[in-house]
């Protein structure tokens, strides 16, 4: 009767011992999405990353080059390109692409390189493989550092960053440096250059000897949209490597200044009056600020401005995009730093007294401005920014009342509202929308939805990913309202035309007849006819990044979703009950202190609360608004980094009645009245 009592108690404490969790996307489950992305992960090591770790286009010179590299892709005995052609890479390269970008795309790609470690660690991966992506992933922190420091310090961000000479001085030249023009911060009279402001004139480093002389250039006025993937590579790098023990923390530490020196330049004030790229007059904060001394183009996170049109303080209305992605920034801030100041600022300041926590309740008030869909006119950077945004916020956040709240915007916002009911991010087949959807939703896994974003992935053209031109609808197709796409025989129906002109089919496209992109998930899949020359190589760094966030997370059972292991806690917003979550771990560790019990003195405010202000605009792209500047309809295509001039600033509304029924007229003028910020090598506008 003993033995019986003690198999049973034995079989029961097993019983209770829980479960090893199942990824979201398990390697083996899955094989021909594990094979694609291990090809692509291959280019991109090899060629994407050459210069300095980040995520870049490769643009070869001719089709010979063009076939030589993928030659070397299709075999698997040679690993390292010189070894198997007998030449540098650099000399069938014509330029590298994108560093305009690179806050964002490489912001996104660097979360694959994280996760990819991460995962790879938790499945104990051969030591030569998991060193390998350790070397990939320290790699790519120090050259995320320089993004920090080349700009003088201070909190000021880089938009994107140069690499001026060859990690290895025995190396040829980085090609495509003639396209790196450098324009000083100041003229002789110590005027700020160019004037007026544009979105992104490359700049001479300025860290005054911080990085070695001559090695680093960089590209100012970061944008909202910039700013938002950096603070996600933040946010990944801090998990990948904190606690480590084949880590160097010193690089953690440092992360965690940088990213503190980001919230104290975002919570500073700013009087706008008769600032460039600003409009109206008052205090504002979350304002993205420069090395020149001025605000960036496209520089607000508040919720109380649209396109440098600042409400006062206090309004009723609100910009539902900003709110989103301010949440995002400096919960992820927080995140890295645990700083007491960024956590008063985000949860007793801005969520609290001035109540966004209860606005981002009421997302659907008539007080909001919600430009994230707007049918055929849906610039996808906005849902792409804003699901970076939340997947950074529930990611992080140990708070359920906050978290519910995002959960609710996450859901009826963002994944699937019910005014958008064809062009949301649950209709898109995206495939990095759909991987943050399933890692922080908490309503379950959709066992479809995992299967769809298994399938997506190795519909794409991967290793190596050519930007070839795909035409599904000829003019004669278009006039009849529909065609048969490029592999025979999907019939794509069309909906219609977006302000752009380009048009879009009724349904997303798959990845097999979908026109190709450096950046997908901020390309549109609705659009039937796109693509390139045949000789650029795009990273895939969001297809990355989808594939091994899923690798790495986990299925979640309703009521839960995946949390950082270092997410932490902190106090209450005003007015709300704590209730659960994670312990503290004010160091990133599990149980630690959360920090001090009262904020931090930010000065008085009218109501005896810390005063911390209000603030101004990004800006917008494509059909909608688009926080980067691109055209309406832009695709994310090659980019030679070469800024267009534009600037000047929208008249004031005051008040927020006037504004709230002022926007749609505001959002048509400014679907009317948007210029294209930066133009490819081809010509074509960015």
């Amino acid at each position: 009767m003993q033995r019986v009592m003690l198999v049973t108690w034995c079989l029961g404490a097993l019983w209770a011992l829980p479960l090893e969790a199942e990824p979201l996307l398990p390697p083996g489950r899955f094989p021909a999405t594990d094979a694609a992305i291990a090809k692509q992960q291959r280019q991109f090591q090899a060629f994407n990353t050459l210069p300095f770790g980040l995520s870049l286009n490769v643009h070869v010179k001719d089709r010979a080059a063009r076939d030589r590299f993928q030659a070397f892709l299709d075999q698997q005995d040679v690993e390292d390109y010189r070894a198997f052609a007998g030449e540098h890479p650099y000399d069938r390269i014509a330029m590298f692409g994108e560093h305009g970008d690179l806050g964002f795309f490489g912001g996104v790609a660097l979360a694959g390189t994280a996760f990819r470690y991460m995962a790879l660690r938790r499945e104990g991966a051969p030591a030569a493989v998991l060193a390998r992506a350790r070397a990939d992933l320290v790699r790519a922190a120090e050259a995320w550092h320089v993004f920090y420091v080349v700009t003088g310090g201070q909190g000021v961000v880089a938009r994107g960053i140069w690499r001026l000479q060859p990690e290895d001085a025995s190396d040829p030249p980085i090609p495509g440096l003639d396209q790196y023009h450098p324009v000083p911060l100041f003229d002789d009279q110590g005027n700020p250059l160019p004037r007026p402001k544009d979105n992104g004139s490359d700049r001479f480093d300025n860290s005054a000897g911080v990085l070695p002389p001559g090695t680093w250039g960089w590209i100012d006025s970061a944008s909202k949209d910039q700013l938002t993937g950096q603070v996600l590579g933040l946010v990944a790098l801090h998990d990948a490597m904190k606690g480590d023990p084949d880590v160097d923390q010193r690089l953690v530490d440092r992360l965690a200044e940088d990213a503190r020196g980001v919230g104290r330049m975002l919570m500073q004030r700013h009087e706008i009056a008769g600032l460039e790229n600003c409009s109206g007059e008052g205090e504002y904060d979350l304002l993205i600020w420069d090395a020149d001394g001025r605000p960036t183009m496209h520089h607000d996170l508040n919720p109380l401005s649209f396109e440098k049109i600042y409400l006062p303080e206090g309004s009723a209305g609100f910009n539902i995009e900003n709110l989103a992605l301010a949440i995002g920034v400096l919960r992820g801030l927080h995140h890295v730093t645990g700083d007491p100041e960024i956590e008063a600022f985000l949860y007793d300041e801005f969520l609290g007294r001035r109540g966004y926590l209860e606005k981002l309740r009421h997302f659907e008030s008539p007080d909001a401005l919600n430009y994230i869909y707007m049918g055929l006119a849906t610039n996808t950077d906005n849902p792409d920014l804003v699901g970076v945004a939340l997947f950074v916020a529930l990611y992080t956040e140990t708070d359920p009342e906050v978290a519910a709240a995002l959960h609710r915007f996450l859901e009826e916002g963002w994944w699937a509202p019910a005014s958008e009911p064809r062009f949301c991010a649950s209709k898109s087949k995206q495939p990095l929308w759909d991987a943050i959807y399933l890692a922080v939703t908490d309503r379950g896994t959709p066992e479809a939805l995992r299967q769809e974003l298994a399938t997506l992935l190795p519909a794409f053209p991967l290793g190596g990913y050519w930007q070839e031109d795909r035409i599904n609808c000829d003019a004669q197709e278009i006039a009849q309202g529909w065609c048969l796409a490029i592999d025979g025989k999907t019939v794509i129906t069309l909906a219609g035309t977006e302000p752009g002109g380009r048009w879009l089919a009724s349904e997303a496209l798959d990845p097999a007849i979908r026109p190709t992109s450096d950046f997908n998930a901020r390309s549109n899949a609705f659009h039937v006819n796109g693509g390139g020359d045949g000789l650029m190589l795009a990273p895939g760094g969001d297809l990355l990044a989808a594939y091994w966030i899923a690798r790495a997370l986990d299925l979640q059972p309703a009521g839960s979703w995946n949390r950082s292991p270092f997410a932490r806690a902190h106090r209450p917003v005003p007015g709300t009950i704590p209730d659960g979550g994670p312990e503290p771990a004010d160091d990133g560790g599990p149980g630690q202190d959360a920090g001090p019990d009262s904020p931090p003195d930010l000065g008085p405010g009218p109501d005896g609360a810390p005063d911390v202000p209000a603030s101004l605009d990004d800006g917008a792209d494509a059909a909608g608004p688009d926080p980067d500047g691109n055209a309406p309809g832009a695709d994310m295509g090659p980019d030679t980094g070469t800024p267009r001039k534009s600037g000047g600033c929208q008249g004031t509304l005051a008040g927020s009645e006037t504004l709230v029924w002022a926007w749609p007229a505001l959002l048509a003028a400014w679907g009317l009245g948007r210029r294209r910020s930066r133009i490819g090598p081809s010509g074509r506008v960015r």
